[in-house]
């Protein structure tokens, strides 16, 4: 029977089940490396995120001005609506707000009237979240001047545009009311001398309307109307002609004796109401103006519009007993 080197016998000896510890160390540092490799990636990169959206930024933002003022002052030149802030805070917080957020309310409703310069820095108050704050305002001072508030009646000039109808013309119109109530700062609203309606269109029209609902123009943004809309008569008929009455009635208005007391007149009107029209229908009314007397036409009812006075002969009346010139 051969020998055999003893080195050259192997032994076999049963090989040891890993501990839970050796396990658990196997599980978390060698298997699906490539996986926890990648969800480190992840991780560090949101880390690397949140950490940047917490540091501190700054932003400039567009923010609208919201004036407190005393209840019988107003505004009366034009500060901005909007100002430039400039905020620092978190990247998170700032993206966050809205333009709800972004009003700054400024109080000036201990001012009394005149020229003031607000700067925003004490006066403007703006909610912001914790975490968020201003660090300066452009412009950083704004100019104001605070009017007493003031109403006045107003003349209103209908404004019609268009021509009627070939053959035909505008006798006249007539407005439901002759004034408008507008309110505003003092400089403003005695500025104004008239309030114009909105367009009123002929466009050819032969017989007269009323137009509804024509709203009162004033172009100045600070006055305010208190009645906005008004209703016109527009009367429209035939082109009219001319004619000369004679021997029609004068008399002054205050019943004043004057001379003369008759005069020739000529009348445009209707050509068939001028054919029916006689002298002792119409009369010539004396009104004051200063030492002057201005003849007016007094007409039939319903004939005011359709007659229109042109011209009147003497051209001048005196009160009885003066020197006439």
């Amino acid at each position: 029977m051969p020998f055999q080197d003893i080195d050259e016998v192997s032994t076999s000896e049963p090989k040891r089940a890993p501990s839970s510890v050796e396990k658990l160390l196997r599980r978390i540092f060698v298997e699906d490396w490539n996986l926890k490799l990648l969800s480190l990636a992840i991780t560090m990169v949101l880390w690397l995120v949140v950490t940047g959206q917490n540091e501190p930024v700054t932003a400039h933002v567009n923010v609208q001005l919201n004036f407190i003022r005393p209840q019988a002052l107003e505004i009366s030149n034009d500060p901005p609506k909007t100002v430039d802030v400039m905020l620092t805070g978190s990247r998170n917080k700032l993206d966050d707000l809205s333009s709800l957020d972004l009003v700054a309310t400024v109080d000036i409703s201990d001012q009394r009237a005149g020229e003031r310069v607000l700067r925003l820095a004490d006066k403007a108050v703006i909610s912001l979240p914790q975490g968020v704050k201003i660090d300066g305002f452009q412009p950083s001072a704004i100019p104001l001047r605070l009017e007493p508030i003031v109403e006045r009646e107003l003349q209103i000039e209908p404004k019609l545009e268009g021509k009627p109808a070939d053959g035909y013309e505008v006798y006249g119109a007539t407005l439901a009311k002759t004034t408008v109530l507008v309110r505003g700062p003092a400089s403003h609203v005695y500025s104004l001398q008239t309030a114009r309606t909105e367009s009123i269109w002929l466009s050819g029209n032969r017989e007269s309307f009323t137009a509804q609902n024509i709203a009162i123009d004033i172009s100045d943004p600070k006055v305010d109307l208190l009645e906005p809309v008004i209703s016109v008569a527009v009367e429209i008929g035939p082109k009219r002609s001319e004619k000369t009455l004679w021997d029609v009635e004068v008399a002054a208005a205050n019943g004043m004796r004057v001379s003369p007391t008759v005069a020739s007149v000529t009348i445009a009107g209707p050509p068939d109401v001028l054919e029916r029209l006689q002298p002792n229908q119409v009369s010539i009314v004396l009104d004051e103006d200063g030492n002057s007397l201005v003849p007016r036409l007094v007409a039939p009812s319903g004939l005011d519009h359709q007659l229109l006075l042109k011209s009147v002969n003497p051209s001048k009346f005196v009160r009885a007993g003066s020197n006439q010139n």
